[in-house]
């Protein structure tokens, strides 16, 4: 093993040293970015069963309507409308 050798390992290790400290750097904001996903991600899915109720809520009243409501009162404009002519 030469000098020049010697030179080239630590060379390189410092600019190895250099890459990951910068990677390190770039990588605090991800690290951030990445909790406020975790927090949006857990408010999101308290949210998801709410609107999975309310849509299940929603249609059982618009079948609901339909079914003893609007058909009856189609029914009967029907009925009048066939009984005119």
């Amino acid at each position: 093993m030469t000098e020049n050798d010697g030179i080239n390992v630590t060379k390189t290790l410092m600019d190895i040293q250099q890459r990951l400290v910068r990677i390190e750097e770039q990588t605090k904001g991800t690290q951030e970015f990445g909790e406020r996903l975790d927090e949006l991600e857990s408010t999101v899915a308290e949210h998801e069963s709410h609107f999975k109720i309310l849509f299940w809520s929603l249609s059982a009243i618009g079948v609901f309507l339909f079914v003893y409501i609007i058909a009856p009162l189609l029914d009967d404009w029907l009925a009048k409308l066939g009984g005119i002519g």
